[in-house]
């Protein structure tokens, strides 16, 4: 049979009301357009693809196989199954759901995460909105499935024989191919080097945990050195020029060298492959060099004057980390390229505080902020350099540390 053929088939039967399967209850809000940040076909967030799903939802889209409705965004989509997870997904096109896997890639189940599918290519697609119990097996999900019943958010089980009125054994389930997890939003932390212990520190100001690891007069470091998302703990060794990274669990991961004694470390992503690689800055020279993922040396270039301290940070969203240096004697940050080109300056705390990065809203890009050794307070900014929170954490002799744990 034919892919056009195929395509004919698809359908997405009311099968809902006999299988006993009832829509959730819906919070009644005024309806917003779905969100744009994403291209037709590009790079897409797991929020953004949910925040579209509840779209349709809000807007009650009936199911009409021959019908088209807008995300809100200037796109139509067809109202069926598979075009409700093609609009979710700001495809190019309204999928069946025979398409649906040239846009996509087979996972197991157990690995589902919101804006996945579970997709049936003779008859049906729904789209994963989570787990409300992994172990035991219930899950969210969004569908377009009943001419009788506008677009719902259901909840059903894996284990189950079926799921929305078919065999639960003749779905696939689906990872979006543009699909991209959210950047998780950096928090704030502390090294404490009388116990060379780092103490992780939630958005509540509470203490996530904590890991021993380095060894006194070791500088702490933070780090996605493996590409998964989560910042964990290093330290260089000053001595030597030695950098140690670690595992998620703390666990040494990988002991590299390079640049010299007494040189300042320095971390980032340059080449936006999304795992971390170490950087030093000669304060003699002002002179940063930064690493390929094999610590061969990828950039060397001046920047900055005698005195300033090195940083980094993806301070256009890009998903590459840039230099930049502060400035005590003015308070200033100053952000550069890579290539030692000054992209703008803000003034942000007071002389002697010691400067942080870090994307403290989850939006991609960097924002500045200061740690108050005198008093153990954190000062971050928003996006335009205004005051986004400030907090007392810590203990005296801390180093600020931040990280998306």
């Amino acid at each position: 049979m034919s892919r056009t053929t195929r395509s004919k088939v698809l359908r997405c039967t009311s099968t809902l009301i006999s299988a006993g399967l009832a829509a959730t209850a819906l919070t009644t809000v005024a309806a917003a357009p779905a969100q744009a940040a994403s291209s037709k076909g590009g790079k897409i967030s797991r929020s953004e693809v949910m925040a579209r799903a509840q779209y349709w939802v809000d807007q009650a889209v009936p199911y009409n196989q021959s019908g088209y409705h807008t995300d809100g965004s200037g796109t139509n989509y067809r109202e069926d199954c598979s075009g409700y997870v093609s609009m979710a997904w700001h495809a190019t096109q309204s999928y069946t759901t025979w398409t649906l896997p040239d846009v996509s890639s087979e996972i197991s189940k157990s690995s589902m995460l919101p804006g996945d599918a579970l997709n049936y290519t003779e008859q049906h697609v729904i789209l994963f909105g989570g787990w409300k119990d992994k172990a035991a097996g219930t899950f969210t999900y969004y569908a377009e499935q009943n001419s009788k019943v506008p677009t719902s958010k259901y909840t059903a089980n894996i284990n189950s024989s079926s799921v929305a009125g078919w065999p639960t054994s003749l779905y696939k389930a689906l990872r979006y191919d543009n699909i991209v997890d959210d950047t998780k939003p950096a928090n704030a932390g502390v090294y404490r080097p009388s116990d060379q212990t780092f103490y992780e520190r939630d958005g509540s100001g509470n203490t996530l945990g904590s890991a021993m690891f380095g060894n006194p007069g070791w500088k702490p470091l933070i780090g996605d050195f493996n590409g998964d998302g989560k910042d964990t703990v290093g330290v260089y060794d000053p001595s030597t020029g030695d950098f140690h990274l670690s595992n998620d669990n703390g666990s040494a991961a990988v002991s590299v060298r390079f640049g010299n004694p007494n040189w300042m470390p320095l971390v980032g992503d340059w080449n936006g492959d999304g795992k971390d690689s170490v950087g030093a800055y000669d304060p003699v020279a002002q002179k940063f060099y930064l690493s390929n993922d094999n610590s061969s040396v990828a950039a060397s270039f001046v920047y900055g004057v005698a005195g300033d301290v090195p940083l980094a940070g993806d301070w256009d969203g890009d998903g590459k980390d840039a230099i930049a240096v502060y400035r005590p004697s003015n308070a200033t940050f100053y952000e550069g390229d890579l290539s030692g080109n000054t992209l703008g300056n803000a003034m942000f705390g007071n002389p002697n505080w010691t400067p942080l990065i870090g994307d403290w809203n989850g939006d991609g890009v960097d924002t500045i902020g200061v740690y108050e050794p005198a008093t153990q307070k954190f000062s971050l900014s928003n996006d335009n350099g205004s005051v986004a929170s400030s907090f007392v954490y810590g203990n005296p002799g801390d180093v600020p540390i931040a990280g998306a744990w």
